[in-house]
């Protein structure tokens, strides 16, 4: 089964957003402390427009710590470190995706990769990346989460908590980077390791105290080998649903996990049209949308979703706390899109917040 979910993720890539204008609305009263994003590849387009109408309802102003897996991580990273959903639309749209696919000798240089470092491309050229646009901000390329962390406590208004995802197959299970856990760990090798899409970019190492092992392991030496977050915790909405992280006075028992449902995470979700209704009932999703299975590329699209939504299983009530984004029938793999296209995203996922906000109860 996990290999199955392997080849679906080969798929996905870095996160592309658009910019597009959006209609002038009043502040509404911050109701959320955490935000979490999926994981959707190019589908995250609509991402751009969803954060602007966040930011423009007056959202992410209340935000202190935000989540994400794989191109949820990007997005998640570039808040964390202070840029508005305005200059994530114009860093990431200004980012041509070729320049993530690097590695010498593309052909026989990638099939030596994928046999001996389990990816195609290294992945090197995006944390490089990466640590250039945590220096914009920060003047620090090799910001650790936990400098991010004092950055955040000095500077609350400007900075955030930065918690990503990975899966971790040497352990078998899912593993989150945040200043709690493995606070000297670069923000860019957080999020190297949630996009590690597997079998596309190489796999990220980890020696046993979870530092990032650079070129050939030394003989003998422990290695966890770790990859994209997607394919175990693709949708992490959950991150936050520890007691710690509620306000005080919040009401709820631990469940057997130790978790405890926390009202004031939101998430960011990409969905099909037809999913969505089923999504937003008072209930909360009872089954999947049936797919019309045409061609190649619906076979692959029912057998991702069938897969992946089994393999991240959410409870009834986390769709009270979910946007809903229509992505609109794109798939999730790296491709070029057309501005008109971007336009189309960017407009859904503004449209899917206010949906929400429409159903949620009035603030006073």
């Amino acid at each position: 089964m996990l290999l199955r979910i392997v080849l679906l993720r080969f798929s996905l890539g870095f996160l592309l957003f658009a910019g597009a204008g959006a209609a002038t609305a009043q502040p509404a009263t911050p109701r959320y402390r955490n935000l979490v994003m999926e994981g959707g590849g190019i589908r995250g387009i609509a991402y751009g427009g969803a954060l602007q109408e966040l930011e423009q309802q007056g959202v992410l102003r209340g935000i202190e710590r935000v989540g994400g897996t794989s191109a949820g991580a990007i997005q998640a990273a570039l808040l964390a470190v202070g840029y508005s959903a305005s200059e994530i639309i114009a860093v990431v749209n200004a980012t041509p995706v070729q320049r993530l696919n690097d590695g010498r000798f593309i052909f026989f240089g990638g099939s030596h990769r994928l046999v001996k470092q389990y990816g195609w491309y290294r992945g090197d050229q995006f944390a490089t990346y990466m640590s250039e646009l945590v220096a914009r901000k920060t003047q620090q390329p090799n910001l650790t989460l936990g400098e991010l962390h004092a950055l955040a406590q000095q500077q609350p208004t400007r900075f955030r908590d930065l918690y990503t995802t990975g899966t971790n197959l040497t352990t078998q299970r899912v593993q989150v980077f945040s200043y709690e856990t493995t606070p000297t760990m670069r923000v860019a090798d957080a999020v190297r390791i949630s996009m590690s899409i597997p079998l596309y970019f190489r796999a990220v190492l980890l020696d046993a105290q979870n530092n990032v092992i650079t070129g050939t392991p030394a003989p003998g030496q422990p290695v966890q080998v770790l990859v994209d977050g997607g394919l175990l915790a693709n949708y992490p909405i959950d991150l936050f649903d520890k007691p710690r992280y509620l306000a005080a006075g919040s009401p709820g028992t631990p469940d057997v996990r130790g978790n405890v449902f926390n009202p004031e995470t939101l998430g960011l979700r990409l969905d099909r049209a037809e999913q969505i209704p089923l999504d937003t009932v008072v209930t909360g999703r009872r089954q999947l949308a049936p797919y019309d299975i045409q061609d190649f590329n619906t076979y692959m699209g029912a057998l991702y979703t069938v897969a992946l939504e089994n393999l991240n299983p959410m409870q009834p009530e986390d769709w009270k706390r979910t946007v809903s984004i229509n992505f609109l029938g794109f798939s999730p793999k790296i491709k070029r899109v057309t501005d008109t296209q971007k336009k189309l995203l960017m407009d859904s996922g503004r449209q899917g917040v206010q949906a929400f906000l429409a159903r949620q109860p009035i603030q006073k």
